[in-house]
């Protein structure tokens, strides 16, 4: 077995600005941990993801 890691797929995706709570939102109407998003304050992309104890956590890219 090679052990190289290989991207198997990509994928494209149209996104519009969006608040943290309607991240938030969509994450769990998707049934992700994760969601990709253009946070409509920043301007930046962010993910909102699921952390231990009913958490959430936000990543921004500057």
């Amino acid at each position: 077995m090679d052990p190289t890691p290989r991207i198997v797929r990509e994928m494209e995706h149209s996104a519009e600005s969006t608040p943290v709570d309607q991240a938030l939102h969509e994450m769990e109407l998707v049934g992700h941990d994760f969601y990709l998003f253009v946070d409509a304050c920043t301007g930046l992309p962010s993910v909102v993801y699921r952390r231990a104890s009913l958490r959430f956590g936000v990543i921004r890219l500057v």
